[in-house]
């Protein structure tokens, strides 16, 4: 056991994974991660590790370990830690949401232009009612998949509409 335990903080000490753990944005779980990877060596059955250790594989077994837990929502390290932080980052804009809102002058003159685009030519009519769509489901996917068109239409649509609506609507 005491082998292990040498072998662990060699792994924990090891340049490649501390290169490797240096890339981990944010940055406050670098230390967690590591810890995470020392943990997890731990629970292993020590002939594991040792054998590892012995065909010069645990390195690379560690570094494989390391970027699973930094990169994979599934990972128990995604539960304790990442999750949190994405869920102080939904706290955040949904309080700043309040200070963003779009004032209704501005709202009213870009539905009134949607409408009027509208009533135009059927290319017109086309681009307000894909739009609107957009509005409404808020993903152009979920507009392509709405009308059975290629989503590259659709976003090319929603692209020129919304710059349109950029210049009638800001001075």
């Amino acid at each position: 056991m005491a082998d292990c335990n040498k072998i662990i903080v060699t792994v924990y000490n090891h340049p490649d994974i501390l290169r490797l753990i240096s890339k981990i944005h944010p940055e406050s779980l670098r230390d967690d991660l590591r810890q995470e990877i020392a943990m997890s060596l731990l629970e292993q059955p020590c002939e594991k590790v040792a054998g590892l250790f012995a065909g010069d594989n645990l390195i690379k077994y560690s570094i494989r370990m390391c970027w699973v837990m930094a990169t994979s929502k599934t990972s128990n390290f995604y539960y304790k830690y990442k999750k949190k932080d994405i869920s102080k980052a939904v706290e955040y804009l949904q309080s700043i949401e309040s200070a963003g809102t779009i004032p209704t002058s501005i709202a009213y003159k870009a539905k009134k232009a949607i409408q009027i685009k509208s009533e135009g030519n059927i290319y017109d009519d086309h681009e307000a009612r894909v739009f609107n769509k957009f509005v409404e489901l808020g993903s152009a996917r979920a507009v392509a998949r709405f009308y059975s068109i290629p989503v590259n239409h659709t976003c090319k649509i929603i692209q020129k509409v919304k710059k349109e609506l950029k210049c009638m609507l800001l001075p």
